[in-house]
This record gives structure tokens, C-alpha cells and sequence, in this order.
């Protein structure tokens, strides 16, 4: 379980992270450094959790076998990354600003790489990428929407914009686990048929828990969320991305047990 829940927290923080350029500044400084500590400390507990395990030499089943070490590096660099842009908005340093959150997604992408699974590597960090966007735009979206209650100008539209990324990240997440559960990658769409056959597999009970939660459930929310946003109404639709959220949250920590306890990576 410690693989699951290092991708889960690395994955969340820097889906924050990813979200950052797309709020405007007007949010204010404590939106900005709300998010960044946020993703420091998910980030730095997932790391913590990979060096608890594996030490800092790891073994034969850590992930990034060889490259471990790099691994450890990289994200030990996006931790860092992420602390020193949220001192940079303390302090008020903005022409460093966006050189730091660039320097801690590049690590971030390099951890997702150096961490991909060995035996399907392009599927694994596709999944990954995605898995990144979506969790960082239902959680940006949650925590923005209280924001409207502390800046009371805060222009609808930057609402308006991560909802518009929260519909496009679950596109993408779903195409990513429709192209997984279509290919020859994995037995995935055999199990879960079997299920809806009603015959028993473990496997494909999860893979269903994986698409309800955190797929059906999230795409079946988004109209309501828009048509708050588009009346203007920011406490209702902060209520509605609080669920948006939490089945967010299932469906991608279901993800991470497949990948790792089955080898599916949706």
C-alpha cells in the first residue's frame, strides 16, 4: 500500500500545482499560498512514505527499480520547488515565482516518468498525467470556491475557467481509461464483464467502483456545478465540487490500488 498512497499524495499535490497559472491574482496571496503548502505537505508525506519503505537505497521491488535513487531525487527537487514558491508569495518575490513552479512540475513530471510502470510504461504515464490534471482541477475548484466568501470582487470567470478544466480533465481521464480497458494491455474489460455477467471477480468489482466513483459520478455532477457557476451561485456550487471532490478522490485512490495490486492502469 505504500506505492498507492506515494502516487495518490505526489499525484495530488501536483495536480494543485498544475492549477496554479490558471487562477487569476486577484484570488490574492492567501489562495496561492493555501494551494502550495497544500501540495508541499501531500507531496512531502508521499515521499516520507517511499523512504520509511524503501530506505534510500530501495530493492528489487521499489518503484523505479534502478532509478530509484533519481526518483528520490527529483521528487525531493518538486518538495523543494513547492516550498520555496509558497515563501515567494510570503514574501512577495514574483519575478521568481513562476521559474520555481516550473522547476517543481518538471520534477513532478519526472517523478511520474521515473515511477511509470516497468511493463507498460506509455499507458502508466499517460495514466498518471491525467489522473494529475483531474485531481488538481476538482480540488483547485473546491478550495477556489470558498475564496469567493474571503474576496468578495473576485470575478466569476476564474471559477467559471476551472470548471471548464475540471469537464476537459475528466474527458481526457476517461479516454485514457477507455483506451486501457479496450487494448490487449490488460485483462481489465474481462473482469469488469464478468461482473456485469454476475459472476465473481475481485478485480473487476474494483474496476467498476474505479468507473462509477470516479467517472459516472464526477461527469454526472457537471451540469449542475455549470449552471450554478453560470447564476452566479458560488455556495451552492462549492457544495456540489465538495462531492465532485470526494468521488474524485475515490476513484483515483481505487486507481492506484488497480495499478499497483493488479497491474491496470486506469
Amino acid at each position: 500500500m505504500t506505492l498507492v498512497f506515494f502516487l495518490f499524495l505526489t499525484h495530488l499535490g501536483l495536480g494543485l500545482l498544475a492549477m496554479l497559472p490558471f487562477v487569476p491574482e486577484r484570488a490574492g496571496r492567501s489562495y496561492f499560498k493555501f494551494c502550495s503548502a497544500s501540495a508541499a505537505f501531500t507531496m512531502t508525506a508521499g515521499l516520507a512514505l517511499l523512504l520509511r519503505r524503501y530506505g534510500l537505497t530501495g530493492g528489487a521491488d521499489a518503484p523505479g527499480a534502478g532509478a530509484y535513487r533519481a526518483l528520490i531525487l527529483v521528487g525531493t527537487v518538486g518538495v523543494v520547488g513547492a516550498v520555496l514558491y509558497n515563501r515567494a508569495w510570503h514574501f512577495s518575490w514574483p519575478a521568481i515565482r513562476p521559474v520555481l513552479l516550473a522547476v517543481s512540475l518538471a520534477a513532478g513530471i519526472a517523478t511520474v516518468v521515473l515511477s511509470a510502470s516497468p511493463n507498460e510504461p506509455l499507458p502508466s504515464v499517460l495514466a498518471d498525467l491525467t489522473s494529475i490534471l483531474l485531481l488538481g482541477a476538482a480540488a483547485s475548484a473546491m478550495v477556489l470556491g470558498h475564496w469567493y466568501l474571503v474576496v468578495l470582487d473576485l470575478p466569476i470567470t476564474a471559477l467559471r475557467r476551472l470548471t471548464v478544466l475540471l469537464a476537459a480533465t475528466l474527458a481526457l481521464r476517461a479516454a485514457v481509461v477507455g483506451l486501457a480497458l479496450g487494448g490487449p494491455v490488460h485483462a481489465g474489460f474481462a473482469d469488469a464483464r464478468a461482473v456485469a455477467q454476475g459472476m465473481w471477480s475481485p478485480d473487476g468489482v474494483f474496476v467498476w467502483m474505479r468507473l462509477l466513483f470516479g467517472l459516472a459520478g464526477p461527469v454526472s455532477l457537471l451540469w449542475f456545478i455549470w449552471k450554478t457557476v453560470e447564476i452566479r451561485s458560488t455556495q451552492s456550487a462549492t457544495g456540489i465540487l465538495y462531492v465532485q471532490l470526494f468521488l474524485v478522490l475515490a476513484g483515483e485512490l481505487l486507481a492506484k490500488y488497480l495499478r499497483v495490486a493488479a497491474g491496470f492502469p486506469l
